[in-house]
């Protein structure tokens, strides 16, 4: 297997993955519209490698060790305040659309 193959198997494998995640808009994070969408679970949010989510919903400012590339993909840890925030807005918003 060369690199390009093993970077695509890689994609593929991130891709099944994050599928089976729940894809959200950036400002049901309570983020910057212009970051686009991301796919969350409980503890983690995964956007695409392209640093929207860096620049316009600081993510910048997020502990190194709470940050992982894998492929076209980068892992955002909630063991960073900043991103348990966001995931914190989204449940909060959620369950304000379950009590109308």
């Amino acid at each position: 297997m060369n690199l390009y193959e093993l970077i695509d198997t890689v994609n593929e494998m991130v891709e099944k993955h994050v599928n089976g995640m729940r894809k959200v808009t950036a400002t049901e994070l309570g983020l910057d519209k212009r970051c686009g969408s991301a796919w969350v679970d409980e503890d983690t949010i995964v956007c695409d490698n392209d640093n929207s989510f860096d620049y316009y919903g600081g993510f910048e400012y997020v502990d190194k060790g709470c940050v992982q590339v894998l492929g076209n993909y980068k892992f955002y840890s909630a063991d960073d305040s900043r991103i348990a925030d966001a995931i914190e807005c989204l449940m909060e918003n959620d369950e304000e659309c379950e009590t109308e």
